[in-house]
């Protein structure tokens, strides 16, 4: 889970590569490195990051410093650089660890994003030749191996064909080399590399995001090409292959914040922001067509397809999978499906596939069970390896994949047969928020369309499409500055004594069960405090043994059908002395007892659709004082990134 940036063409590199580095750390901050040109020689630049010293700041003064001494060397004469911000996966975040590597005679330099399977293999085969390492890295082995056929007198092109050849796994490369100041090598192999097009000069990435404002058109590399890039004399850009076979693509981003502007982080702005992301997962009302139907063009164009579709899949990873386990009870009243199901996309099989067995020997065509199969993939970046993985499943057991991600152009909506954007706009933040809401609103949006398509539950479609448009204006209430005192408040109270706290448990029931296991996931990304979130029904089941004085518990009681369940949990952990978080929509729920004084609560507008997406700002916000209480910077958590593209 890397990020790579490179450069090639008339004006001095630094802009281009340092700007392109600070909008990939969504792919990683353990590390950042760049490489470049000078005298005919390598210069390699790289910090790790620690608790006191980010990484790419450390890159920044670096280059800074280098260009005064030198009088704007930097500034007036490079002009191609490679650089990279990683997470770390072999080797500690170390800076010997950080990218760029070069091999043993510093004759080339490469960033890389993958990971290479076989890598111990070929170091042992490479240090027996005599070939030294530095790392603990798999991505040095490459190099080692470019080195070694520059050794053997190959050309450039022909080491990294030679070199790739001998690579299990993933990998998106880019490669400079010290003869050849006006090249750049690109390839690629399961990880994305795009290529921004500009007159007099290009860049690389792993993202469009890292364009940054130097790039507007750009295409995406296909696996296994390897890519010769050459500025000439007159400052012209040629390429080794004919890049007109490649479509071009238009940035959708025109302007880009690089600062939270108004807040103090990423995380906070991006929990306000949800209002504004509701309204544009709805397109601001262009994607509601009536009080009971919806317009979703990108399923629309797949319509006969789309309904064949008797079972139905849903899969994610973290906050995406809960989103999924949150829509299936929509899915369900909607009455839709046969069977409708929700699945971690790192642990979705081909024999989670409903009677694939039969599909695949062709078998009783004419049973109803062997009707298609369709799956949602539900990704905020649309770059998750794990779910990437689920796409060849699908396209192996002719099932329908429906991409649902944040990204355009991003590798899943490329590859999914049809798919609706969420557009809640640019997240940072590592801990999605706005995006969970967004995925949340889509995927009823998603629900309606198949239920009005098929004839089903009109009054209930009406209902929910009603509550869409209640959902951010009573949003909004949440984030008034009370109600944020309140819970500031709540994260610096003695009820929750940091310190003694080894659990923190959230009890929901039905969908309000995946709201309570995505609040889990945020106390434990952004504060560091170990969380669960479970059924409150399974509570006598055996967590109750975990229950103290010292254990707080939030309770998500904002569901008619389930409440007395709800309050049942809610007195068995009052009793046994835990402190109570509350959060529900009715007053007649509070508990207005004098001897409970480990009790707050918070009160929500009711909505009886979206009621969970409420409570969980509550949790979103929460997690954040928390983090704040403890010194810790929420947007960017320890060992975490946001995009995750290694399985």
């Amino acid at each position: 889970m890397c990020g790579i940036v490179g450069y090639l063409g008339d004006q001095p590199f630094c802009d281009f590569i340092l700007t392109g580095l600070k909008l990939l750390q969504n792919r990683g901050y353990d590390s950042a490195g760049l490489s470049y040109i000078e005298n005919d020689e390598i210069k390699t630049v790289k910090y790790a990051s620690s608790q006191t010293n980010d990484s790419i700041a450390q890159l920044e003064k670096n280059i800074q410093d280098i260009t005064i001494e030198k009088k704007n060397f930097l500034n007036e004469t490079v002009y191609n650089s490679i650089g990279h911000t990683r997470w770390a996966t072999h080797g500690a975040k170390t800076q010997l660890n950080a990218h760029p590597h070069n091999d043993d005679k510093n004759r080339i330099s490469l960033v890389h994003n993958g990971i290479i399977e076989n890598f111990q293999e070929l170091k042992t085969q490479l240090m027996k030749s005599g070939y030294p390492f530095y790392s603990q890295t798999d991505t040095e082995v490459i190099a080692a191996l470019i080195g070694k056929y520059l050794d053997e007198g190959c050309m450039m092109e022909e080491c990294i064909q030679k070199t790739v050849a001998m690579l299990s796994g993933t990998w998106a490369l880019v490669i400079l080399h010290k003869d050849f100041p006006n090249k750049l090598w690109a390839c690629r192999n399961g990880s994305p590399l795009l290529l921004g097009i500009e007159d007099q000069y290009v860049m690389i990435a792993s993202e469009h995001i890292a364009f940054g404002p130097y790039i507007q058109k750009y295409i995406v590399l296909d696996n296994h090409d390897i890519l010769e890039i050459t500025k000439t004399n007159d400052n012209g850009i040629i390429y080794n292959n004919n890049v007109s076979k490649y479509q071009i693509q238009e940035k959708v981003i025109s302007s880009i914040e690089y600062e939270p502007t108004g807040f103090d982080h990423w995380m906070i702005k991006e929990i306000f922001d949800q209002t504004d992301a509701i309204y544009r997962a709805i397109n601001h009302g262009g994607r509601i067509s009536s009080a009971t139907n919806v317009k979703l063009g990108g399923l629309d164009s797949y319509r006969q397809q789309l309904l064949e579709i008797d079972h139905l899949i849903l899969l994610g990873c973290g906050t995406s999978y809960h989103a999924g386990l949150w829509a299936l009870d929509i899915f369900k009243q909607l009455d839709i499906f046969i069977t409708i199901s929700v699945y971690d996309g790192a642990e979705f099989d081909k024999r989670d596939i409903p009677y694939y067995k039969n599909n695949n020997n062709n078998k009783n065509k004419n049973n109803k069970k062997n009707k298609r199969t369709g799956i949602i993939l539900l990704s905020q970046s649309g770059e998750t390896k794990d779910l990437h993985r689920c796409i060849q499943i699908a396209n192996e057991n002719n099932v329908v994949t429906i991409g649902l991600v944040n990204v355009p152009d991003s590798t899943i909506a490329r590859e999914s047969d049809c798919g609706v954007y969420l557009n809640a706009g640019r997240e940072v933040a590592v801990a999605s928020t706005k995006s969970f809401t967004s995925q949340c609103v889509v995927l009823a949006l998603v629900a309606v369309w198949f239920s009005q398509e098929r004839g089903t539950c009109l009054t209930k479609r009406k209902k929910i499409l009603q509550d869409i448009y209640k959902l951010p204006v009573q949003l909004k209430v949440i984030l008034d500055k009370s109600q944020l005192d309140v819970i500031k408040n709540t994260a610096k109270d003695k009820m929750i004594k940091l310190k003694e706290i080894t659990s923190f448990f959230l009890l929901g029931k039905a969908s309000l069960e995946a709201i309570a296991k995505e609040g889990s996931l945020k106390l434990k990304e952004v504060a560091y405090i170990h969380a669960e979130g479970f059924s409150a029904s399974a509570l006598k089941h055996g967590p109750l043994a975990l229950i103290c004085d010292k254990t707080p518990i939030l309770l998500i009681d904002v569901d008619d059908q389930h409440r007395s369940k709800i309050q049942n949990a809610m007195h068995e952990v009052l009793a046994r002395g835990a402190s109570v978080i509350h959060i529900s929509d009715s007053n007649a729920c509070k508990i207005d007892d004098e001897h409970y004084t480990k009790y707050i609560n918070f009160m929500i507008q009711k909505n009886n659709t979206f009621s969970g997406i409420l409570a969980n700002v509550y949790v979103q916000l929460l997690s954040y004082y928390l983090a704040l209480e403890q010194g810790i910077n929420p947007d960017f958590p320890r060992n975490l990134a946001k995009v995750v593209t290694v399985e």
